[in-house]
């Protein structure tokens, strides 16, 4: 009998962690020193084009979900930060990042950004999914996601938060992509 209910529990562990989802690369920056440089991480995980710096800010409960700490952008005009990661060909994963915009000092035009994941290079890009934000102000976090499957030939994908405007500070928090 003991054998019956040991073969039902195991095969349930199984069930369950064939059918979790797992995150490939999630970074909340709450482990992370205030000021620290993002981009110079160990594991060159974060990547920043342009001239922007981004480093870790710290402030109790403003970050996303109620969190201490975030990453923030300088105010460089076209802030980019990028995640490159090798993927699955046929998987389907799900991008998440959430976004606050701030310093733009009520000009709306200045909120503008965007998030996105593609794959290739100039002249050569497929867009596996992106969220332009028109004037979403400035101060709230929003939390953007959506899901793509990998394409053969399109494995090298960029995982990425724009925004144009000088003198405006991009947030960011949460940035996480999960393997469905």
């Amino acid at each position: 009998m003991m054998r019956f209910y040991f073969s039902v529990f195991a095969t349930f562990i199984m069930l369950f962690t064939t059918t979790a989802q797992k995150s490939d690369f999630h970074q909340t920056f709450e482990t992370l020193e205030k000021g620290k440089d993002i981009t110079k991480l160990q594991n060159g995980k974060f990547t920043a084009w342009g001239k922007s710096t981004w480093t870790v800010s710290e402030k109790k409960g403003k970050g996303n979900r109620a969190s201490d700490k975030f990453a923030s952008s300088d105010g460089t005009m076209n802030a980019t930060l990028v995640v490159y990661k090798n993927l699955e060909v046929g998987a389907t994963y799900e991008f998440r990042v959430a976004v606050k915009i701030t310093n733009a000092k009520g000009n709306a035009k200045k909120t503008n950004y965007s998030v996105k994941a593609s794959s290739g290079k100039k002249g050569n890009i497929h867009k596996y999914g992106e969220v332009k934000l028109v004037e979403p102000g400035e101060n709230n976090w929003k939390l953007h996601r959506f899901e793509f499957t990998v394409i053969e030939g399109r494995e090298k994908v960029a995982l990425q938060v724009y925004r144009w405007a000088e003198g405006v500070i991009l947030n960011i928090d949460d940035f996480q992509l999960i393997k469905k």
